[in-house]
């Protein structure tokens, strides 16, 4: 496969004025019309309290914001209150990220937001060539559907691509590393050349991410010929245009 994007004729994609909510309302209201087909799904759960989660970061975010303040009384009560303004300054950092964290945390124990169950559907207008990301909400406990959201959607090029970015697990398995499958343009002006990620996988299921990859190219007419590492999303032409030395961090 080839690591770098194909060099095309740059095309002005159209813009969304409408057509995602438009779509989703059409579909609610009569069905899927027949040039319309599900691309793909996902569901999951969010909100509610994540007690473990929470805790771990209320002990992390204490303990940042203790590590300066003991710093503090020890340096005061050594007698060195000369260099206590500097101390103070160089504390500020740990207790703005240490409060963030401890914020958070608090919020989600005493605060949580609501739990919901959520069904993320991609739609493909075949007719448009439009894809449309709808997001459907409801309630675990008592089933009820709330109406769905539209979260946007795109028009698609035909020097679009389909594309699968891989996250090696990293050393001492602090991360498991994934593979995903995503809507590509080789010719993007913004810091990324992904469009749309369209399915997720372990790392180690090579395979299964290649064989949904040919899925989407065959559905969506358009070429599968990338795969990279994911720091290749990256534009670099738009993050760094000087070509300045960067350090990326893992």
């Amino acid at each position: 496969m080839s690591t770098a994007p194909v060099a095309r004729p740059s095309q002005e994609r159209k813009v969304d004025e409408g057509r995602s909510q438009q779509l989703m309302d059409a579909i609610e209201e009569s069905g899927v019309p027949n040039h319309v087909f599900l691309l793909t799904e996902e569901e999951h759960r969010r909100g509610g309290r994540q007690i473990g989660t929470s805790i771990g970061m209320l002990i992390f975010g204490t303990v940042f914001c203790a590590i300066p303040l003991v710093a503090v009384i020890i340096m005061a009560v050594g007698g060195g209150l000369a260099f206590l303004p500097c101390l103070l300054i160089f504390t500020i950092p740990f207790f703005w990220f240490g409060g963030r964290i401890l914020r958070g945390s608090i919020q989600n124990l005493f605060y949580p937001d609501p739990l919901e169950d959520v069904h993320t559907i991609h739609w493909f207008d075949e007719r448009h060539r439009f894809i449309a990301v709808v997001e459907h909400t409801s309630d675990p406990e008592t089933g009820q559907e709330f109406y769905p959201e539209s979260l946007g959607g795109l028009y698609l090029k035909s020097s679009d691509e389909i594309a699968i970015l891989y996250d090696p697990p990293s050393e001492g398995a602090m991360t498991q590393g994934n593979r995903r499958v995503c809507l590509w343009d080789p010719h993007s002006q913004e810091e990324s050349f992904v469009l749309l990620n369209l399915e997720w996988f372990s790392y180690y299921e090579e395979e299964e991410a290649r064989a949904r990859a040919r899925y989407y190219s065959r559905k969506l007419g358009l070429k599968f010929n990338l795969e990279a590492n994911d720091t290749a999303e990256m534009n670099m032409d738009v993050i760094n245009p000087e070509g300045r030395l960067m350090f990326i961090r893992r």
